[in-house]
C-alpha cells in the first residue's frame, strides 16, 4: 500500500459518466475541501452534505468533515478486519486518506474517492505494471479505457502522457480498483488470461 497518499479526489459516478467534484487534502494544519469550478457551476451539482454546501468553493475544518468521516466504517464493526483485508490495508491503519481511498472509497451515495499520491510514477513504472499483468499495449488500453497512443506516450515519458500517468497510478497502487476495471472491461481479454489476472488480483 502506498503510504504517500495525502489527498483524495472526489467524483460523482453516474450510470455512464464520472464527474470530477473536487479535492480533499490537509493544508495549514486543517482539512481542506475545494470544489471544482466546473462542478460548482453545473446545474446538476450535488453538495457533499450540509457542511459542504455549494454556496462557496473552499472549506476548512480542524477535524475530518462529517461527510468523509461517515464513509469510514467503525472499527467496532465485526466486519472491519474483513474490509481491511479485502482492500489490502492493516486494521491498524490510521491515515484518513488511505482509509477513504480503500474501505471508504464507495458508499451508499454515488460519490466515490480516488487517491492522490506524492510518489513519482514514471513511464518505466507504468510499463513494468503492464508487464506484470501480462497485457499487451492494446489489451491494457482497452481494459483501462485509455487510447493506445496515449499509453505509448506515457510509457515513453513524453509530456503528452503525463495526465495518463496520474490516472493509471491509481490502478498500480490499488489492486482492488484494478480488479474492478477488469470485471467491467475484461471482455477484451482471452478468457484464460482474464481469469488468471482476476485470480492474482483478488488476494
Amino acid at each position: 500500500m502506498d503510504k504517500n497518499i495525502n489527498a483524495i479526489d472526489v467524483f460523482l459516478e453516474k450510470r455512464k459518466t464520472k464527474v470530477y467534484v473536487g479535492q480533499l487534502d490537509f493544508f495549514g494544519g486543517q482539512y481542506r475541501f475545494i470544489y471544482d469550478d466546473h462542478y460548482l457551476n453545473s446545474k446538476q451539482a450535488l453538495p457533499l452534505g450540509p457542511q459542504l454546501s455549494l454556496l462557496q468553493k473552499t472549506y476548512f475544518s480542524k477535524t475530518l468533515f462529517p461527510f468523509f468521516e461517515d464513509r469510514i466504517p467503525s472499527r467496532e464493526n465485526p466486519a472491519y478486519p474483513d474490509y481491511c483485508k479485502t482492500t489490502g490495508i492493516t486494521v491498524d491503519e490510521k491515515n484518513p486518506f488511505i482509509l477513504l481511498a480503500t474501505i471508504g472509497r464507495r458508499g451508499p451515495s454515488s460519490f466515490i474517492f480516488e487517491p492522490i499520491s506524492t510518489a513519482t510514477f514514471s513511464g518505466t513504472d507504468l510499463k513494468a505494471f503492464r508487464k506484470s499483468l501480462h497485457l499487451t499495449l492494446d489489451e491494457f488500453s482497452r481494459v483501462f479505457d485509455v487510447s493506445k497512443a496515449s499509453l505509448h506516450n506515457a510509457e515513453q515519458g513524453k509530456s503528452s502522457g503525463k495526465e495518463i500517468l496520474k490516472r493509471l497510478e491509481i490502478y498500480k497502487n490499488f489492486p482492488i480498483v484494478t480488479l474492478d476495471a477488469v470485471r467491467k472491461r475484461g471482455k477484451w481479454l482471452h478468457d484464460d488470461k482474464r481469469v488468471k489476472m482476476m485470480s492474482s488480483l483478488d488476494k
